[in-house]
């Protein structure tokens, strides 16, 4: 049995988070939290101790594995990023021998800043998806995974024969959806409503449903984004449209992006009860525009946060979730009348990256806290000693803004440590 010591933190909803100073929090020998206590003694060989954090592990909901290695380059939009950098990254998956090794990279970076979940996009490529998965297993990490779908309106090196991708995509899930005791998902995964033919959206969602596996895609990421589908489907309304006809709206449905979604939009997006994906720090890096969260959350829209890599160039969760609230106050600055909005709170913050993701995923009953019968995804971290002094709803605060990733001193998954040091890939 693992014992963990330290002050726990446990974002239990939106508006409650709560602080535990000198607990143990005891681990059985399936990963799951078997005791939370405030009273009992550690013992010689607990993780942490005085001056440690315990937290849920933070979940990413939206990433690109092709991108790990291109990070950070900056000046281009949403459309001249795909031609310039997501094309030919994706393209070097034809090769499964580079798909393993940046699989590797890949999840020895995520486990380096905390993250124990990431729903993930691949390649369009068969291959190189089998090729992730096995190495997401090998590694022990929690991961929604699938194959890329395109098949219009892309490079002819990664356009998809529809009947084709849709058989692998249907091998690809009877593999691995599920796998390692449920860790591993699979995702149906059209790239976006401008690359995908009816019939690949409506097999794709047909299979999903048949399998109940998730499927991610984006959506309403940008102006142009939205002109281009409008183009491409004159016959619907807009992209919310395309996919609630094409049965791509659902409870298991992730859409990452969102920036441009209206009012009647949002409505919509929500009594599907499909899961909308906040990407700020993508949104801002190709200047896409900034999603109103405030709007989303009041409309009933369950929300996650991602990263978005490598449109988004920072990996380290809490950034993204600071980045959350730095545009929900510029919103509010410019807002007529100026103050008009609100903002979300550290606490809250804090509940996007694990419980309230954990609940966007479907995963709210198995992970994002730290509680009894909970799976153990968890970090033990060391932040600067002067946060335990303040009082609680600053030290929230406070550690949100000034944790670091080099402070991560264990990384848990389902009890078992995988990392960061011991992750070298």
């Amino acid at each position: 049995m693992q014992t963990l010591c330290g002050t726990t933190l446990n974002p239990r909803n939106p508006t409650q988070c709560d602080v535990a100073p000198n607990t143990v929090v005891r681990i059985d020998n399936d990963g799951k939290i078997a005791e939370v206590d405030t009273k009992k003694k550690t013992s010689a060989d607990h993780l942490g101790g005085d001056g440690c954090w315990l937290i849920p592990g933070f979940i990413d909901a939206h990433l690109h594995l092709t991108q790990w290695d291109r990070r950070g380059i900056d000046g281009l939009s949403l459309f001249d990023w795909l031609e310039r950098i997501v094309y030919p990254a994706e393209t070097r998956f034809k090769k499964p021998d580079l798909a393993q090794k940046l699989a590797h990279d890949f999840i020895t970076g995520l486990v380096a800043n905390g993250t124990t979940t990431a729903a993930v996009y691949g390649s369009p490529f068969a291959k190189a998806t089998d090729r992730a998965f096995s190495v997401f297993a090998e590694r022990g990490f929690r991961a929604v995974h699938g194959m890329m779908l395109n098949d219009v309106n892309c490079p002819k090196e990664l356009c998809q024969q529809t009947e084709k991708a849709l058989d692998e995509s249907r091998e690809l899930a009877a593999k691995w959806h599920g796998a390692e005791d449920g860790l591993l998902q699979y995702a149906f995964s059209p790239r976006m409503a401008t690359c995908c033919s009816e019939k690949l959206m409506r097999g794709a969602a047909a299979l999903a449903d048949m399998v109940k596996c998730p499927i991610q895609t984006h959506i309403a990421e940008s102006m142009a984004e939205v002109s281009a589908v409008r183009d491409c489907f004159p016959d619907q309304l807009d992209d919310v449209d395309v996919f609630a006809e094409m049965g791509l709206l659902t409870s298991r449905t992730l859409l990452g992006h969102g920036v441009c979604l209206t009012e009647p939009q949002r409505r919509q997006v929500a009594e599907t009860k499909t899961a909308v994906v906040h990407c700020p720090t993508a949104n801002l890096f190709l200047e896409s525009g900034l999603m109103d969260y405030v709007a989303h959350r009041r409309a009933g829209i369950p929300i996650a946060l991602g990263s978005s890599l490598a449109a988004g160039y920072e990996p380290f969760m809490p950034k993204v979730a600071v980045s959350c609230l730095q545009t929900a106050k510029t919103i509010k600055v410019h807002a007529i009348p100026r103050g008009s909005h609100s903002v979300p709170t550290p606490a809250e913050a804090w509940w996007l990256l694990t419980k309230g993701a954990a609940d966007a995923l479907n995963l709210g009953e198995r992970i994002g806290l730290l509680e009894p019968g909970y799976e153990a995804d968890c970090l033990v971290v060391r932040p600067e000693p002067w946060i335990a002094d303040l009082p609680t709803e600053q030290q929230t605060s406070a550690l949100l803004y000034t944790l670091r990733p080099d402070q991560i001193e264990h990384v848990l998954i389902r009890g078992r440590r995988v990392g960061p040091e011991d992750c070298a890939g």
